[in-house]
C-alpha cells in the first residue's frame, strides 16, 4: 500500500479548505494535520515528507470534513494556545482570538514585574485572559467571571490543566451582580456582535455559544451596563479594558463620563481600533 506523504496530504487539504472558503485554508490544514498526528506544528512539517498511517489519515480527513462544516478549529483539536498556555477548547466558550490575546498582553504591560496587582476578568469565557494574567503575576489576585456555568466549568478544567487552581478565584456572576470588592484591574471581551448580524456571521462563529457573541441591537448592551457601573469596582487610578468589535470605538468611548475617566484606544495587528481602556481620573 502507498502511504501519502504529509507534504501530499496539506495540499490537498489546503484545495479543499480554500472552497468554504476559510482565511488560512494551509495554516488550518497543518495544524490539523499535526493534531491528527500527535505532533507539534513545527516538527510536523519539518518532516513534511514523512509517510502518514493509514489510521492517521483517515483521522486528519475527519479533522477536514468538520473543518468543512464550520467548526473552529480549536474546537477540532479540543486545544488552542494562548499566550504560552495550552488550553482546553471546546463548545462551552469562545475559541480564544489572536485578538483576546494581544488584549492579556496589553493588561500586563499595565504593570512592572513582580507586581501583586487585584484583577478582575468579567465575562472569563475559557479563563484565558485570567489564566494568562495569572501566570504573569505570581503575587497577584485574579477572579474571573461568568453568567455561564458551562463556561466556568471550562475554565476551571483549564485552570487545573495549566497548574493555576490555586491562583484563580471563579466566580458565577451576570457581570458584576455577585462580584465584591475593588480591583486594579478589569478586564472583558465581552459579547458586542450586533443582533441582526449574528445570522450573517460565518459557521465558525454560529458554531460558537451565542451567549458570548450577542451584544444586543447595536452590540453595546453589556459593554453599555460594565461602563455603568465599573467606577464602583476599581481602585484610585485602576483601568478597565475592553475588547470591541470593529467600527464601535467612538460609540463605546463616549459612553464613560469624561469627568470621571481618560483613556483611549489601541488597534490590533491588523489595525483595528479593537480596544479601550478607560483609567479613573
Amino acid at each position: 500500500m502507498n502511504l501519502s506523504s504529509r507534504a501530499a496530504l496539506l495540499s490537498r487539504a489546503e484545495d479543499k479548505l480554500s472552497r468554504i472558503p476559510t482565511q488560512q485554508p494551509r495554516a488550518e490544514a497543518e495544524f490539523l494535520l499535526a493534531a491528527a498526528l500527535g505532533l507539534t506544528r513545527t516538527r510536523m512539517l519539518a518532516f513534511s515528507s514523512e509517510p502518514v498511517s493509514e489510521e492517521d489519515e483517515k483521522k486528519f480527513w475527519s479533522f477536514i470534513a468538520q473543518k468543512e462544516r464550520g467548526l473552529p478549529v480549536a474546537y477540532i483539536t479540543g486545544e488552542t494556545d494562548f499566550c504560552g498556555l495550552t488550553l482546553r477548547c471546546d463548545a462551552r466558550a469562545l475559541a480564544p482570538r489572536p485578538e483576546t490575546e494581544e488584549l492579556a498582553q496589553y493588561c500586563a504591560n499595565l504593570f512592572e514585574r513582580g507586581a501583586d496587582p487585584n484583577i478582575l476578568d468579567l465575562c472569563t469565557g475559557s479563563g484565558c485572559i485570567a489564566l494568562a494574567l495569572a501566570a504573569k503575576f505570581p503575587r497577584g489576585y485574579i477572579t474571573a467571571a461568568d453568567i455561564s456555568p458551562e463556561a466556568l466549568c471550562l475554565a476551571s478544567e483549564n485552570a487545573r490543566l495549566t497548574k493555576l487552581q490555586e491562583r484563580v478565584q471563579f466566580l458565577q456572576s451576570d457581570l458584576f451582580e455577585n462580584v465584591s470588592g475593588t480591583f486594579d484591574l478589569i478586564v472583558s471581551n465581552p459579547p458586542y456582535i450586533a443582533a441582526g448580524e449574528l445570522p450573517a456571521l460565518s459557521p465558525e462563529v454560529q458554531s460558537e455559544p451565542r451567549l458570548a457573541l450577542d451584544g444586543g441591537a447595536d452590540g453595546l448592551d453589556i459593554i453599555r451596563r460594565i461602563a455603568a457601573v465599573a467606577a464602583d469596582y476599581l481602585n484610585p487610578q485602576g483601568t478597565l479594558a475592553l475588547e470591541i468589535g470593529a467600527g464601535q470605538a467612538d460609540a463605546v468611548c463616549a459612553l464613560f463620563d469624561a469627568a470621571r475617566w481618560e483613556g483611549g484606544v489601541k488597534k490590533d495587528f491588523a489595525g483595528v481600533r479593537r480596544f479601550v481602556f478607560a483609567r479613573l481620573k
